[in-house]
């Protein structure tokens, strides 16, 4: 696991980074297409109860309940959260630690952490909070940034010298295998993987996120072209060992 932040932050000031990021709404969600894409990996049953670990905006929290789930959510981020429960409602969240959880073990059928364990202060610590709160048949989905990346390697890499980040605290990247290691290290079996490289819009809303991303139009236009092991982030659905 490669790692570019040069200290060790402490919760409260990865939240202060984070309570700035979200200043900006819209600045770290996805396209409404893609939280879609995650829930049609994990086969949702209706009533099922779901955790979304650092839910930011609640986009996901939004289309599981429109599935029939009982959909809840943890930030660590306030301002997250705030505008998480002006789009969803203020009972499904929470402010909470990922990696120190409020609930009891087992609690939950489905758990999601996208895009965020690769910035937790103890990633293994919140990976077995994920393994401690999923019950014994349930199903957790867990989205991570690839080391290796072909946009990232032509160009960042060739281009600068310097290797990928996101623009975000205690940034982590690894490869498919790696990050594959890393979960079942942790207590958690990969039944599945997916690529991502970006989704083709199906709707305004997602045509309007990628006018407000103009640089992830490149991504998508040459995503079809990107071998499997180069891709942008992997999708892992696991089960607990």
């Amino acid at each position: 696991m490669k790692e570019t932040s040069n200290r060790d932050l402490s919760s409260s000031e990865i939240a202060d980074i984070y309570d700035e990021l979200f200043a900006s709404p819209g600045a770290l969600r996805d396209s409404d297409r893609y939280y879609q894409w995650i829930l049609d990996r994990l086969d949702l049953r209706h009533g099922e109860k779901l955790l979304d670990i650092a839910c930011g905006e609640g986009l996901l929290i939004k289309y599981a309940r429109l599935m029939g789930v009982q959909a809840v959510g943890i930030d660590l981020s306030m301002a997250g959260l705030s505008l998480s429960k002006v789009l969803v409602g203020s009972n499904v969240f929470a402010l909470a630690d990922g990696e120190f959880l409020p609930f009891d073990n087992h609690k939950f059928d489905i758990i999601t952490n996208l895009g965020s364990l690769e910035h937790f202060s103890n990633p293994t610590r919140g990976a077995q909070e994920i393994r401690r709160l999923l019950r014994d048949d349930g199903r957790a989905a867990i989205f991570l940034p690839n080391s290796y990346y072909l946009i990232d390697i032509i160009w960042q890499v060739w281009r600068t010298g310097y290797g990928a980040h996101h623009n975000q605290p205690l940034e982590r990247f690894a490869t498919f295998r790696e990050w594959w290691d890393f979960l079942e290290d942790s207590g958690l079996k990969v039944i599945k993987a997916y690529k991502y490289n970006f989704l083709f819009p199906r709707t305004i809303n997602d045509l309007q996120w990628y006018i407000q991303h103009p640089r992830k139009i490149l991504n998508l236009i040459v995503s079809p072209m990107i071998p499997f092991n180069l891709s942008n982030h992997f999708l892992y659905i696991c089960r607990a060992m």
